[in-house]
Formats: structure tokens, C-alpha cells, sequence
């Protein structure tokens, strides 16, 4: 009885915490593209913007959450378009991954942004901003302006905005099946152990 008793109380955190997070309320069911088998690792997809306040202020704590997590998680980005300023934003995100600075970008871009709110909503200023910070002012340009590949995967996040019904972010997609963002978390902290909850959950399943 005794032995049991303990058993109980030390299962106890682990059966409440499997039972804190709500399907349809901290975050939603969703069907996406089918994961590869092959992959031991699960997909995290964040959707962001760097016009987007709080992706910044979660900026510096899911890079810590995906140290954490290792060799367990394939991490992407898809950048939202909701308005004309963040559709060059977006195109900014690409132009670097193509150009392989997103490492060095990303910081410096929301950054401009967020704390030094620079006007980089158009596409002269965006390429002024690539050049000061060491790409070649002519590779970017015609990224900006003329590259089919960057136009043709904005299209692409588009649908996939549609499809995962991502009306504000950040949101996380994790393994095409689980769907949270803050809103849905209520707060920073709440919002990670969510993501704990639904990695594990997509690995076990």
C-alpha cells in the first residue's frame, strides 16, 4: 500500500502536466504534409515577421529553447505577409537564406526594426541595409527585384499560411499535426511548455 501510495506521488507531476495542455484551447489539431519517415527529428516551424513585436521579445528565448533541444528538432521559418511592408520583409528573410547571412541578418534586421525602428519597409532601403552589413550591393539588388525563386516562395508560405489558418504569430507548427501560438499560450512561459508538451508528444505518436 505504501509502496503504492509513493508510486502515485511520484507519477503525480508527470500525469498533471500531460493533462494541463488542451487540444482546441492551448493549441489546435491541423493536418499538413505528411512528416518524413526517414527523419528521426521533428519539424518546428515557426511563422514570424521581423515587423512583428513579439517574435522579437521571443526572439532570444526559443533560440535558448532550440539549443536545448538538440538533435531532436529540424527547426524553419515561413515570414508572414500581412501587409505590403511585411511582404519585404519577407522577401528580406529569403534574400538572406539564398545569400547564406540569415545568421548574420536576422539579429541586425530585427533590430533596425524593433529598437532602432528604421524605415526598411521598401525594397531601395532594404538593399542599402544588405550592403552596409557586407553583401554585394549588385547580388542583392537583383534578389530584391528580379529573383523568381523568392516570389515563388512567398506564394508558397501564402498557402501555407491558409492552410495552418495563421492569423497572428508567432505561431509554431510542430510535426504538420500541432498548431500554438502566445495568444493560445496566454504567456511566454506557458507558450514553451506547450512546445515541450506537443515535441514530445509528436515523437511518442
Amino acid at each position: 500500500m505504501l509502496r503504492r501510495l509513493l508510486l502515485i506521488i511520484l507519477l503525480l507531476p508527470t500525469l498533471v502536466f500531460a493533462d494541463e495542455f488542451v487540444a482546441g484551447k492551448d493549441y489546435e489539431l491541423v493536418v499538413g504534409p505528411a512528416a518524413n519517415a526517414k527523419s528521426s527529428k521533428i519539424a518546428v516551424t515557426e511563422f514570424f515577421s521581423y515587423g512583428c513585436p513579439w517574435c522579437y521579445r521571443l526572439e532570444p528565448a526559443l533560440m535558448t529553447w532550440l539549443q536545448q533541444q538538440g538533435s531532436k528538432v529540424q527547426f524553419s521559418r515561413v515570414p508572414v505577409v500581412f501587409n505590403k511592408d511585411w511582404k519585404v520583409y519577407a522577401k528580406a528573410y529569403y534574400t538572406a537564406h539564398l545569400l547564406g547571412l540569415e545568421a548574420k541578418i536576422n539579429p541586425a534586421l530585427f533590430k533596425a526594426i524593433q529598437t532602432e525602428r528604421r524605415n526598411l519597409a521598401n525594397n531601395d532601403a532594404m538593399v542599402s541595409f544588405f550592403t552596409a552589413e557586407g553583401a554585394d550591393n549588385a547580388t542583392v539588388k537583383s534578389a530584391f527585384e528580379n529573383s523568381t525563386m523568392v516570389d515563388l516562395q512567398i506564394a508558397q508560405d501564402a498557402a501555407l499560411m491558409s492552410h495552418y489558418h495563421v492569423n497572428g504569430v508567432p505561431a509554431v507548427v510542430i510535426n504538420n499535426q500541432y498548431k500554438t501560438d502566445l495568444q493560445m499560450a496566454q504567456n511566454q512561459e506557458r507558450f514553451f511548455k506547450i512546445l515541450d508538451f506537443l515535441v514530445n508528444k509528436a515523437h511518442q505518436g
